[in-house]
């Protein structure tokens, strides 16, 4: 998932949660009462984590983005290597238990494909970013736009473009695509002359719905019938190839959709990089209904809770401790899967890295080479 700043079939199991004393001390540092994991460990099966900020310019690089990745206890890694390394790259992460995913993105095409907003809303994204800006995360200004341009997914032209993408990504010797940028620019919808025509269809068949209402859930079926065909323009081309998404840039009228999607694993935030950050109980009450609904519509999909670690101090950090104790309530969830990101940022900071180690059962220790940092 390259951000703008800067299960199918698989065996593998992350297990090896951090000792009820590691728990208990993290909690205890933030003032939470300590809730010690009950059994959720043997449903963690699935840990992914997303990279794109280390150095893949080398074989060197490649081989410590995997160790890093196997350190820190993920068995699944999101990244987009260079074309001519991936073969090198997933036998490296195979060597090391790890199931490689190529980062896919759904961006480019015709400029005349773009969403359209508002002028009030094409006014706002000509502005300065605030310090406020979640940069597609959940906004604080209700104003907030996001910063890059995203097509539309109703155009039949643009679902033929990323469905031959999709393919040809499909084709590379990988073990999954992991899905990224599906989206609305505004964050609820597309004002084109394709999505119009679409919802005054939906308004005649619905006549009795209000305007706004019937203009959420086309914007949502557009955004769950857009990933599911390219889920299965995948698997017309390797029907044992694993899916995963992060759902992102946020959507408004229902952040959590991701219970419709076709696909194997899907990423949903509840903790997000920016400040101000999430209060603890947040991440809780996400994570529990992102797992207690994952099977509403998909039963063969796992929710992956999503955390987001950014390491820039003092605005965005958050400790060690905070992560160990978000770490521990997805085990408490009794949540299937994870995605963290990023994993760059991760092993930049020895202690956080550390204490995602704890929690996955990584074997990760600071190093003169890793850094000092705190």
């Amino acid at each position: 998932m390259a951000h703008p700043f800067g299960r199918r079939h698989s065996s593998l199991t992350c297990e090896g949660p951090a000792p009820a004393v590691v728990l208990l001390t993290c909690l205890l540092v933030i003032g939470l009462s300590p809730v010690v994991s009950t059994g959720a460990d043997e449903q963690m099966k699935w840990c992914g984590v997303w990279e794109w900020s280390m150095d893949h310019r080398s074989e060197a690089g490649l081989v410590a983005i995997a160790d890093a990745c196997h350190s820190l206890g993920f068995n699944v890694l999101m990244m987009a290597p260079p074309r001519n390394r991936i073969a090198f790259m997933a036998e490296t992460c195979h060597a090391r238990g790890i199931r490689l995913y190529l980062s896919t993105v759904f961006s480019g095409g015709d400029p005349a494909w773009q969403q359209v907003m508002t002028p009030e809303e094409r006014a706002r994204k000509d502005q300065p970013v605030p310090a406020t800006h979640q940069h597609g995360g959940e906004p604080r200004d209700p104003g907030e736009v996001f910063e890059s341009p995203a097509p539309c997914w109703n155009r039949p032209e643009v679902r033929s473009f990323f469905r031959e993408r999709v393919q040809e990504w499909a084709k590379l010797p990988v073990d999954g695509l992991a899905f990224d940028y599906i989206g609305y620019a505004n964050y609820r919808r597309c004002y084109c002359p394709v999505c119009q025509e679409k919802l005054r269809d939906f308004l005649h068949a619905h006549p009795n719905l209000p305007y706004g209402r019937a203009a959420e859930i086309v914007a949502e079926d557009t955004l769950v019938s857009f990933t599911n065909e390219m889920a299965a323009a995948a698997r017309e081309v390797r029907p044992e190839l694993e899916l995963t998404i992060h759902v992102y840039p946020y959507f408004r009228p229902n952040p959590f959709y991701g219970n419709r999607l076709e696909l194997d694993t899907v990423g949903q935030t509840v903790s997000w990089f920016f400040r101000p950050h999430w209060p603890l109980e947040k991440v809780r009450r996400l994570t529990e209904n992102l797992v207690a609904s994952q099977h509403e519509y998909v039963t063969t999909a796992t929710a992956a809770p999503f955390l987001g670690f950014y390491e820039n101090p003092p605005r965005d950090y958050r400790s060690s401790g905070r992560i160990a104790a978000e770490l521990a309530i997805l085990r408490d969830s009794g949540a299937g899967a994870l995605q963290m990101a990023e994993l760059g940022n991760l092993v930049r900071k020895p202690r956080v890295a550390e204490a995602v180690a704890r929690a996955l059962g990584g074997d990760y220790h600071r190093t003169p080479a890793v850094g000092a940092q705190h």
